[in-house]
């Protein structure tokens, strides 16, 4: 048995997302830099020299990457030998999360659904929490903004779809977000599970783009024609056209109800504010 302290893990929480609005990860700023080698249009090479240019500037001068500093989301994978000591889990991370906002000044926005009145601290943070072998707690952050949020879809397919229906499903979600979601992208993708589970996994898929946990051989080869089918859209940086629309791209792949074919898409623009600690 392990004793952790929830102080702690709200603490961690503040950091990783003091983090992530003005430092993108070490494979995201590469994942630029290789598009901009590759992009072919003029417009294009212009938003991806801006775009390498921002993650640059935004941690010498704590400027956020995005004026959207985005709802906060968090998934704790909690091992089943870890005892959780202090206040409630959930009050100290989102007391974690709000303590991030206002000591950024990050944008706070949040609000009621009908009224739009803004809550004014950026809360409550999105959280799941699932419980893993072990004795470890580990911590992944997201911060996503509203353009790229608003366009992430869940449909149900036809059991008997198939894998060209999958395909074309996934290409028409990405191409109708267009500019609206910033690209060029980055895309979970889960085909199976349930109307509850699969958006749960599509952002699994995407959290663990820049992760080592190696995908199956299936959801591989389903991801590399993803991937290849959604950049010969031309849609390209920004919907300005050219040959990098999408950045990279995972999928899971689980068990569904033979009546059902649940396929939900996780996009995530450019500025993929990901972090992930483990206590």
């Amino acid at each position: 048995m392990r004793l952790i302290f929830t102080q702690n893990v709200g603490e961690e929480v503040r950091d990783l997302f003091l983090t992530t609005a003005f430092v993108l990860p070490p494979k995201v700023k590469s994942d630029l830099t290789e598009a901009l080698k590759k992009e072919s249009s003029p417009l294009g090479r212009s938003v991806l020299e801006r775009l390498v240019q921002n993650s640059e500037i935004s941690p010498k001068t704590f400027l956020p990457l995005c004026q959207d500093t985005g709802l906060a989301q968090i998934r704790l994978e909690i091992g089943q030998e870890v005892v959780l000591a202090g206040p409630p889990l959930d009050q100290a991370i989102q007391e974690g999360a709000r303590s991030a906002y206002g000591t950024a000044f990050l944008r706070k926005s949040t609000c009621w659904p009908i009224s739009r009145l803004n809550l004014g601290d950026n809360s409550p943070a999105s959280l799941e929490t699932v419980i893993v072998p072990g004795e470890k707690l580990l911590i992944r952050v997201l911060t996503k903004g509203g353009g790229c949020d608003n366009r992430c879809q869940l449909v149900s397919l036809t059991p008997t779809a198939g894998r060209e229906s999958i395909i074309k499903a996934v290409v028409d979600i990405v191409t109708q977000a267009g500019s609206n979601a910033c690209p060029p992208f980055y895309v979970g993708v889960s085909v199976g599970g349930s109307f509850e589970s699969a958006p749960r996994l599509a952002r699994l898929a995407l959290l663990e783009i820049l992760e080592s946990n190696p995908p199956t051989e299936e959801e591989q080869l389903l991801a590399d024609d993803l991937f290849a089918a959604i950049n010969n859209t031309g849609l390209g940086p920004m919907g300005f056209g050219g040959r990098i629309s999408v950045l990279d791209l995972r999928v899971k792949i689980t068990p569904a109800h033979i009546a059902s074919l649940p396929l939900a898409v996780n996009i995530c623009c450019h500025s993929f504010r990901c972090g992930r600690v483990e206590l």
